[in-house]
């Protein structure tokens, strides 16, 4: 993956130009606050910002461990204590990067159908040939000053590119030859994972859907978590009457079949991420709520909660210093696997066809796209099952990890 952003060098230096001449140009107060705004660039610039952070990250883990080498090597100096991690945090991980920067990472937009003649269901790792070329022409208007003028043309550079795909030379059909004065490279590629049925790269399809996936995941399950924790705590903490009822509500809600529930919210409201993302969250907070409720129950009455009462501590600091700190391994073990349930969700909507809609990329769609092609393109569904079952098995082995460390004792059984 290094690799392909290194080859991305000029989409890279063309986000993070964009968006550094946006900041001076907004800092400069020479013009409102948002002229310069284009909802379209969010995704380069936010994009452009992990790859600096990932890579100023490397970079450091690479001086601790020549620190750590050398540490070992000179006599007298105890070696640092590191703390192991395990391969599920370091899957997670790869995954929401590759997630964060998925732009840099494709080098065919996910969109874009080739020659359906000579690129139609390809096997993996066939090779096809690309040119991509600039839309000729002003990159703007009129611009005044050199930070202007270059936030114009690194922004003509990311939305104006076009893209022509196919497995044979030449790549431009009559109808679609670059116009005069077009600025064309041309390049030879390897399709991973193959082509599916519109002649489209399933390895850049998978990545970018990989964004999608992920992002509902995380979005529906902090939804989750704040809906349950926020119940959970307040039945906790209540008395009799208020937990009752916010325990037989959470009790009604988890009575409903959550499949039902979702495909019944769906076919009434319409199908967005925005919804998506809702009913998800409408449907999971239950679980996360009876845990967090059955901790606080149990916190509240062990004996440093009581002796706190005992000094008259404010119940506001008690919440603050004593419960919530020791909710947090429950807490973030219940995001995990919740996170976990949303994207197995979503993939499921996805492959019944209630997710989102072709052509955006998820790897629910790919896989009901795929239901007709198993026998004769495996490639097109095994892959994006194979990286959302390695997403789920890792999630749930990182919740198990963290359900240990919050509850030391589980570990010597």
């Amino acid at each position: 993956m290094a690799l392909v952003s290194l080859v991305q060098y000029r989409l890279i230096a063309a986000s993070l130009v964009s968006f550094l001449a946006w900041c001076v140009l907004e800092s400069g107060l020479r013009a409102p606050f948002g002229s310069y705004w284009n909802p379209a660039l969010v995704e380069y610039w936010f994009a452009g910002l992990v790859w600096i952070v990932t890579a100023l990250w490397l970079l450091r883990s690479i001086i601790v461990y020549v620190r750590r080498k050398v540490r070992k090597s000179v006599p007298g100096i105890p070696p640092a204590i590191t703390r192991s991690r395990g391969a599920s945090t370091w899957i997670i991980g790869l995954v929401v990067y590759v997630a964060a920067t998925s732009p840099f990472l494709t080098l065919i937009d996910p969109n874009v159908q080739g020659n359906l003649v000579t690129t139609r269901l390809l096997p993996p790792l066939s090779t096809g040939y690309v040119r991509e070329y600039l839309d000729p022409g002003s990159p703007g208007p009129e611009v005044a000053g050199r930070v202007h003028r270059a936030f114009t043309e690194a922004n003509h550079y990311l939305l104006h590119r076009t893209v022509l795909l196919s497995g044979t030379p030449p790549v431009d059909p009559p109808a679609a030859r670059p116009p005069a004065g077009a600025a064309i490279r041309e390049y030879r590629a390897v399709f991973l994972f193959g082509t599916d049925d519109n002649a489209r790269d399933v390895f850049c399809r998978v990545v970018a859907g990989t964004r999608v996936s992920l992002g509902i995941g995380i979005s529906a399950a902090l939804g989750a978590l704040l809906i349950g924790g926020a119940v959970g705590f307040a039945a906790g903490m209540s008395g009799v009457v208020l937990d009752g009822v916010l325990m037989r509500l959470t009790d009604l809600f988890l009575a409903i079949p959550g499949l039902f529930l979702v495909i019944g919210i769906l076919a009434f409201v319409g199908q967005s991420i925005t919804t998506i993302v809702v009913v998800l969250s409408l449907s999971g907070w239950m679980g996360i709520a009876r845990v967090v409720r059955g901790e606080v129950v149990t916190l509240r009455e062990r004996e440093f909660i009581l002796a706190a009462r005992l000094l008259r501590v404010s119940t506001w600091k008690i919440i603050t210093r004593h419960l919530l700190p020791n909710l947090r391994p429950v807490i973030a073990t219940a995001a995990v696997l919740q996170f976990a349930n949303a994207v197995l969700g979503e993939a499921s909507l996805g492959f019944l066809g209630l997710g989102i809609q072709p052509p955006t990329a998820t790897w629910g769609n790919m896989m009901g796209e795929a239901t007709g092609y198993l026998a004769s393109a495996w490639w097109v569904g095994v892959f994006p099952g194979l990286l959302l079952a390695v997403v789920l098995v890792a999630a749930h082995s990182l919740g198990a990890n963290l359900a240990v460390e919050g509850n030391p004792e589980r570990a010597g059984r």
